[in-house]
Parts: structure tokens; sequence; C-alpha cells
């Protein structure tokens, strides 16, 4: 196996297994861990306070336990985030930071004190408004509230730091996952889609210094290789997340790469540009006022569309795989916006509805088939 196949393996097994890969990142870091439910919420707060953050995004499951709690037309990410809590898979977080980015959120953030008892809930306020100057104001109050919630949670064994550094870190984290996204449609032979999910996903359960270095030794390994010619069509990806390894492969199988994604769950994390001068607190601040496409955030304009299209232009994309969150509001008001958009640039839309209940590919097999013959062929 080469040195560039280990590097992939590495991080894919990391990905692939979230519950080994956060053991192993507590005991080589020394650090107690926090969750980070969706869809944004500032680590670097976490990470500044001495704490691993966790991604909290579900998983899998069959929904016995959570029913209690909440409804069965919820977001799947929000039942299974519940079910696991109340398995006791949850059990060694400090604490979970829960935002209020969506009305099911809002129901979460209460829900899961009562249904998961050995978890502190700290709740994260974004403004909703964010076009207006006093959400800045709003969001460095929020910060202040934020970091004292935490500092009630600390133990001996946390690492605290300034938030200088910790915002360093994660700028140096973003930097290497856009050259990383960069590298990646040059290579989509070797970065197949189920590859390029696990690559991302294991960010989530690893400290962000050591995934940076690794992912920036990748991409190194990876531009080393010859520029490979790929053969089939070129999906990029947008929505809440794409977490279905079945879906994935089916994908592979029918000779489809993912060149880029608009994902809430993937690079909508670290997409966003740092605004220049200012405090650290302040360009954090700004960083949560600048997203932009995620369909939970307040934006009049809704720019998703129009931002898909230019994004499929610069990568070379055949067509947009909208992967709709099943009961997620939020996602479904934007997709006719999006779809106008996508129609009058040109730009082929495929729109699946997803979830996290064990789903058979097959009927999606034929959809996907016939969307290549009649769109794409």
């Amino acid at each position: 196996m080469t040195t560039l196949q280990t590097m992939i393996q590495d991080l894919c097994t990391a990905g692939a297994n979230p519950q080994a890969t956060i053991q192993t990142s507590l005991k080589e870091s020394g650090k107690p861990a926090v969750g980070c439910f969706p869809l944004f919420v500032p680590e670097e707060l976490v990470y500044a306070a001495g704490f691993l953050p966790v991604g909290m995004w579900g998983g899998i499951s069959a929904f016995q336990k959570s029913n209690q709690y909440i409804q069965s037309f919820a977001c799947s990410i929000m039942r299974a985030n519940l079910e696991l809590g109340m398995s006791g898979a949850y059990d060694f977080l400090k604490a979970a930071l829960i935002p209020s980015q969506c009305d099911t959120l809002k129901c979460v953030c209460e829900n899961f004190k009562v249904a998961v008892p050995k978890v502190p809930v700290i709740g994260v306020t974004i403004p909703q408004n964010r076009t207006i100057q006093a959400a800045h104001g709003q969001l460095l109050d929020e910060f202040d509230y934020l970091a004292q919630a935490l500092a009630k949670v600390q133990t001996p064994d946390c690492q605290p730091m300034p938030l200088e550094e910790a915002f360093a870190i994660y700028e140096d984290y973003r930097a290497a996952m856009m050259a990383f996204l960069d590298a990646v449609p040059d290579y989509l032979n070797t970065i197949t889609p189920k590859v390029r999910h696990l690559i991302l996903k294991a960010a989530w359960f690893m400290d962000k210094k050591v995934y940076t270095e690794k992912i920036r030794a990748l991409t190194a390994a990876l531009q080393a290789q010859p520029k490979e010619v790929f053969s089939g069509k070129k999906f990029l990806v947008t929505g809440i997340m794409l977490d279905s390894l079945p879906v994935l492969d089916l994908l592979e199988e029918l000779n489809v790469a993912v060149v880029d994604d608009l994902l809430c769950h993937e690079s909508m994390q670290f997409r966003t540009p740092t605004r220049e001068g200012g405090t650290v607190a302040s360009k954090l601040a700004y960083r949560f006022l600048d997203l932009k496409g995620a369909s939970p955030l307040y934006e009049p304009k809704k720019p998703r569309g129009k931002w898909l299209a230019q994004l499929a232009k610069a990568r070379g994309a055949d067509a947009v795989y909208f992967c709709l969150m099943k009961f997620c509001d939020p996602e479904a008001f934007d997709y006719p916006l999006v779809k106008k958009d996508l129609e009058e640039a040109g730009v082929p839309l495929l729109s699946v509805e997803h979830d996290q209940l064990v789903e058979s590919t097959e009927q999606l097999r034929t959809r996907i088939q016939g969307f290549l013959e009649i769109n794409l062929s």
C-alpha cells in the first residue's frame, strides 16, 4: 500500500468509526469532550476552553426511545441525536452545545435536558436577522456567555488557551480544507464520493490541529500524483448532509463523482472567508454573520441557487444533487428557489429525499440512472 493510500485509509477509517475515533482523540489529546449539534456553533470557544469539540450529527437509528420526546415527522438528525443520547452514547460529554437555528433545534434544546440528564446543555443563540449591525454586538455578548458556561463545566483535564490561539488553529484548518477541496476535482478516480465524504467527516471526531496536519499531508501527496482523467459524470452536492454510505457507493457504481459540495455537514463549516481587521471575537462573530447558502439561516435574497450555478461552472460539474432532508421545512422552502435559479443557468438538478433510517438504494438507483440518461447523455 502506498503512502497516499495509507493516508486515505487512515482518514476514511476515522470517519467511518466515530466512537473509536473520538476515544482515540480523547486519549491522545488528554482533553475532555464537548458535543456540538448542527448546524453551526462557535467551536473555537470550545477549543479555547480546553475541550475537544465533537460533532453530533446523529447516525443510522431505529428511533425507539426518542419518540417519547420528539414527533416522528421531525428531522432525523435530531431524532437520532436524542436516541443516541438516551442510549448512553453521549454520556462521556461534559456538555452539548445546541444552537437555535431552526424550529426543531429549539424544541430539542429543551427536550435534550430532560431526555439526556447526564449531559449539560448549553444553548447557543445565533441572531436570526444577521443583516443588521445589532447582530454583531449580540453575538459578542453571546460569546461571553458561552465562555462562562463552558468554564462552569471545565475539569482538571481541560487545557485552556487564548481565543486568539484557538482561532488561529481553526483558520489553519479552514485553509487546509479549502486546499483539499481545490485538489479533489483533479483526482476523482482516487477520491470517490465515499472516500471524499469520510475524509471530511473525520474532522468532526479529531483534534483540529491533528486533523489539519493529516489533511495537509494528504493533499500534498495527492497533488504529487499525475492528474487523473475521469470518464463519468460529476455532481455538485447540496443540502444539510449526505451521510449514507450505501448512497455514496451507488454513486460510485454509476460512475458519478462528487466534485464539490454546499452541505452544512461538510464544506459549509469552513467555506466562509474571514474578514480582515478587528479583534478575534469580532472576526468570529462576522464569520457567523457572513454565512450564506444554508436554508435555516435568514437570507432575504436566498443566494444558494446562483451560488451553486457559479460553483458548478467553476468545478466542471454536470449537475447538482439536492439532498433534501426529510421533514426539513427550511430545505423544502429553499428547493423551488434553487430549482428556478439552476434552470435559468442551464444546470440540471436532481432532488432526492434522505433521512437517517436504514434505506434501500434500489429505487434511488433507478432515479439516478434515469436522470443520467435523460439529462446528461
